[in-house]
């Protein structure tokens, strides 16, 4: 009778858990970048925005990754880029945990210190996206915590959840198809579909080495790596 117990606990606790099962993507192109450590991407109007990590410019390019334009900033360490409806451009600054929006020339306009503790200064603050509907942003904690901050436009949280399934958080996205958010993990080397409350609902593996961006637009997921200075497009599921 108790083993027949334990069986039915153990059935039962085993349809109880949800399995995200992982899914392969379907890649449609690689392309080599002229830009020195990506460290984020964003796209408005169709072009895509890309900061760099090595000198602190943030590069506007074709959605096959030309580099159109570039923007200077008043930093380096960027790790994360954004613009809004009004296409104001927002960048993030790691190892001082700052949200800094620029004006169009690269200039500093206004900077914002997001609130938080983290063990070293590469693993804070790693990427941002906007939210239109509530006019706020989705920012990644990268480790200690791996977490979720959702943060006004003056960078005050009003929100926040913590991620258990990703080695690490590298870069975020919202899909405005789906509402759902999307996040990259540089270490576990996945991308991940959540909801804007951060249930999990989809996994995939993905061929790049140091991720460190990602955005959807037209069915496609753009992702950017730093080591490779490698724009990789997929066709989204």
């Amino acid at each position: 009778m108790k083993n027949l117990l334990l069986l039915f606990f153990l059935t039962l606790s085993f349809y109880s858990c949800k399995v995200v099962p992982q899914k392969k993507l379907i890649a449609l192109n690689i392309v080599k970048l002229n830009i020195q450590e990506p460290s984020g991407l964003t796209f408005y109007e169709n072009h895509l925005y890309i900061p760099s990590d090595y000198n602190g410019v943030v590069y506007k390019t074709s959605l096959n990754g030309k580099v159109i334009e570039k923007i200077p900033t008043d930093f380096t360490d960027l790790e994360g880029v954004a613009v809004n409806e009004k296409g104001d451009i927002f960048v993030l600054n790691e190892k001082k945990r700052t949200f800094i929006k620029i004006k169009p020339n690269g200039e500093t306009d206004k900077k914002y210190k997001i609130k938080g503790n983290q063990k070293k200064n590469n693993s804070g603050l790693e990427g941002v996206c906007y939210f239109e509907k509530e006019d706020c942003f989705f920012i990644v904690n990268e480790s200690s915590p791996r977490e979720v901050l959702k943060v006004s436009t003056k960078g005050k949280e009003k929100d926040s959840f913590k991620i258990d399934f990703a080695n690490d958080l590298s870069g975020i996205c919202f899909d405005v198809e789906t509402n759902n958010l999307w996040l990259v993990s540089d270490e576990s080397q996945k991308i991940y579909e959540i909801s804007i409350n951060g249930e999990l609902i989809n996994t995939f593996p993905i061929p790049v080495h140091k991720a460190e961006g990602i955005v959807i637009h037209n069915n496609k997921i753009y992702i950017v790596s730093d080591s490779e200075n490698k724009l990789y497009i997929f066709k989204k599921p």
